[in-house]
């Protein structure tokens, strides 16, 4: 009985699992759209420019931290073009108390940048600067 149900139960896992990864992305989907699905990308609003900011699951979101709802230390954030919804990098957070003269290469700059939010956080952009997002 055992070996009958290896036979038929695991081909058939098998085969759905190999479907799913050849298919890829559901089409017509952006970057934006599929990791919207399980990361939190609240607010829907432009930030920094033409951008859309994405927080990992059960992590503090950009939200969160406009709400005052988080004081994390710091944040890693996925970041799309608002209007396309293409990946455009990585951003980091780190609160500006923990700032110690940190090196970050982006837009030229060498130091992190003042959020130009209500919020005590410095940025680091790996995004629009032609590095590579980490």
């Amino acid at each position: 009985m055992a070996l009958r149900m290896a036979v038929v139960v695991l081909p058939a896992v098998l085969m759905a699992v190999l479907g799913s990864v050849a298919l890829g992305s559901p089409p017509g989907l952006t970057d934006l759209q599929q990791t919207d699905r399980t990361w939190d990308c609240e607010p829907y609003v432009p930030i920094a420019g033409n951008y859309q900011h994405c927080a990992p699951p059960g992590k503090p979101s950009v939200a969160d931290l406009l709400a005052g709802e988080t004081d994390a230390p710091s944040l890693e954030l996925r970041v799309f073009d608002f209007t396309t919804g293409k990946f455009a990098g990585m951003e980091s957070l780190l609160r500006a108390d923990l700032y110690h003269g940190q090196s970050c290469s982006q837009d030229g700059q060498s130091e992190w940048g003042l959020l130009e939010l209500p919020v005590p956080y410095r940025a680091c952009h790996r995004f629009e600067t032609g590095n590579p997002p980490f």
